[in-house]
């Protein structure tokens, strides 16, 4: 899992190391020289052997001085490297390099933006802002980022996909009357020594790739390592992708970043009891599917039992014979975590059996339709405060029926949401947020996969079977949303390509997660 940092302790860190330099930009020439690095790979798997098209957008900040210098090298390269000034003060000594190199300078891209020449190119390097910039763009930079959009042009963002805050992810919506966004969507982003929260909490990003600068053999990571940290907040990948080697109709396969698992197989003393029973309260004669699939998402979790309680009991046994199903939660007998609330309704039935599972000591997940009566209900929330081991995993809409909208920095809103109901926090999503009181694990899925309908039914299953084998509820939700994501992958890779998958395939894909995620695949 990877350290997630603030902009206040990015440039703590940084200081010494500036303070260091023996000639002027020596630290800032290290982060072009990453930059430059990246986009010549990528400009090999878009154009092959020939010279690329590279365009600049320069700010007035440090970050359009990395793009000046990463330009500069690109035209020793043998690249064709345009800039385009988009801040009134560019920084003079990367220009002039850019201009010894041979790279050409425009003071703006022209008055017809949409035919501007510097559309033209095969790759875009964002220097538009930093990670101090604010929410938005200009309006001459949003034009020619909704030129390159609209062209499909690539783009390497430095640090920080400009008009982005790169400790909340805030942002503006588009233009109303333009249509221009107000903000870079990167293809690949390009960090140095540790990672940004931004990185966490949008897909705006892109790649993130993390390249450790230094001076002297004294890299940035270690200085930001010894930074005080207050909430530990971290980033961890189920899918993720090798060194980069970007081909617009190849893209580098993703491989699995994180050992997540030990060896998943029973030990020679284990039976069908040991690795923790989970009971499963889903599905209601209305919604029966949502039974099958929290039954199915714990069955293929584990090795160890999944007992079923409610009215859909035939048909979850009909599909997996293997359950063992009752009528009602008394009757179910003893486990070691429940799950609550997909498909189970909203009425004073479901309230009641919500009270009662809280009441009890087991571990509790409360998804879906649970959620919803949850939120609703100030004594039942007193009750998940006492209860103090309960697992709740929204989606965006249920958590704002919970904690409120959500905003743009979900870990602040998950970990808030957390500490008011002593319990953890799974906002899912491509970026899914597991938050206790002190503790935040951003699992980034690295695909969209898994939204399809059903999905959130297998993960509340698999959350339930996790939590089930004992141990801190957000180790986990973390492990089981990592599993989710990557049975979701695999689940929509065909001979031919990916393809669209339903909930029943992540499900199916679950112990080819888990056998490549324990053996580090």
């Amino acid at each position: 899992m990877e350290q997630l940092y603030t902009v206040e302790q990015v440039r703590t860190a940084e200081r010494p190391l500036l303070d260091a330099q023996t000639e002027p930009d020596e630290l800032m020439r290290e982060a072009a020289a990453a930059v430059a690095a990246t986009a010549h790979d990528m400009l090999t798997g878009l154009v092959g052997e020939r010279a690329g098209r590279v365009v600049l957008l320069v700010g007035s900040g440090g970050n359009g001085g990395d793009a000046l210098y990463a330009g500069a090298r690109l035209r020793l390269d043998g690249h064709r490297v345009a800039a385009v000034l988009l801040g009134s003060h560019p920084h003079e000594r990367a220009l002039q390099a850019l201009r010894d190199a041979g790279g050409e300078v425009l003071e703006h891209p022209g008055d017809d933006t949409a035919h501007s020449p510097v559309l033209d190119v095969d790759l875009a390097v964002d220097g538009i802002t930093g990670i101090g910039g604010r929410p938005g763009l200009r309006p001459d930079a949003a034009a020619v980022v909704a030129g390159l959009a609209a062209n499909r042009v690539p783009v390497i963002s430095v640090d920080v996909p400009s008009g982005i805050a790169a400790d909340t992810a805030e942002r503006l919506e588009a233009d109303l009357e333009t249509g221009a966004p107000r903000h870079v969507t990167a293809t690949v982003t390009v960090t140095f020594g540790g990672l940004r929260r931004v990185h966490a909490l949008t897909s705006a990003c892109g790649e993130v790739l993390l390249a450790d600068i230094g001076l002297g053999g004294r890299m940035l990571s270690g200085p930001l390592a010894e930074q005080p940290i207050s909430d530990d907040e971290f980033l961890t990948r189920a899918v993720d992708r090798p060194t980069f080697r970007w081909s617009a109709s190849n893209p580098a396969r993703p491989v699995a970043a994180h050992r997540l698992l030990d060896a998943v197989e029973p030990g020679a003393g284990d039976d069908k009891y040991t690795g923790g029973v989970t009971g499963i309260a889903a599905g209601s004669a209305k919604y029966p599917g949502a039974g099958v699939l929290a039954t199915e998402g714990a069955l293929r979790a584990t090795p160890a039992m999944v007992r079923y309680a409610g009215s859909c009991r035939g048909e979850v046994v009909r599909a997996h014979p293997e359950v063992v199903a009752s009528d009602t939660v008394a009757a179910a007998g003893r486990v070691q975590s429940w799950v609550v609330g997909p498909g189970r309704g909203t009425d004073e039935t479901a309230r009641a059996e919500l009270a009662g599972l809280l009441a009890r000591p087991e571990p509790l997940v409360i998804d879906a339709d649970a959620l919803t009566v949850l939120a609703g209900d100030d004594a039942l929330k007193r009750d998940v405060v006492k209860h103090g081991n309960c697992l709740l995993t929204p989606h965006a809409g249920e958590f704002a029926r919970i904690g409120g909208a959500a905003g743009p920095d979900r870990i602040t809103a998950a970990r808030d949401l957390a500490r008011e109901l002593n319990a953890t926090v799974l906002l899912k999503g491509r970026l899914t947020v597991v938050a206790s009181a002190e503790l935040v694990t951003v699992v980034g899925s690295g695909h969209s996969w898994a939204a399809t309908p059903g999905s959130g039914d297998v993960l509340s299953g698999l959350c339930g079977a996790w939590l089930a084998r004992g141990g801190q509820v957000h180790a986990a939700a973390v492990t089981a949303a990592a599993l989710h994501a990557r049975a979701a992958w695999l689940a929509a890779q065909t001979p031919f390509g990916p393809g669209p998958i339903v909930a029943s395939d992540i499900a199916a894909a679950l112990p080819w997660a888990a056998a490549e995620m324990a053996n580090n695949h």
